[in-house]
C-alpha cells in the first residue's frame, strides 16, 4: 500500500517520479521523504514503488520566509 502524506493513496506508480509526475508536484520548492529518508529529486525515477512493500511519503512544500 502506497501512502502519501499519512493518506493511503490507490494511484499507481512504479516509480517514485512517475508519483510526482501523477501528482503534478513542481519541479522546484518540494522535498520528499520516503519511508522516513529525505530522497534527492536525482534519483526519484530510478527508485522504485513495488506493490509487495507499503511505502510511506511525505511530501513538503518549500517555503522562505523571514
Amino acid at each position: 500500500m502506497l501512502y502519501v502524506n499519512q493518506q493511503p493513496h490507490t494511484q499507481v506508480a512504479n516509480t517514485v517520479a512517475e508519483l510526482a509526475e501523477t501528482l503534478a508536484l513542481p519541479a522546484q520548492g518540494i522535498a520528499l521523504v520516503l519511508n522516513q529518508q529525505l530522497l534527492p529529486r536525482t534519483v526519484w525515477a530510478q527508485t522504485p514503488l513495488p506493490d509487495s512493500t507499503d511505502h510511506h511519503i511525505e511530501i513538503f512544500h518549500l517555503v522562505a520566509g523571514g
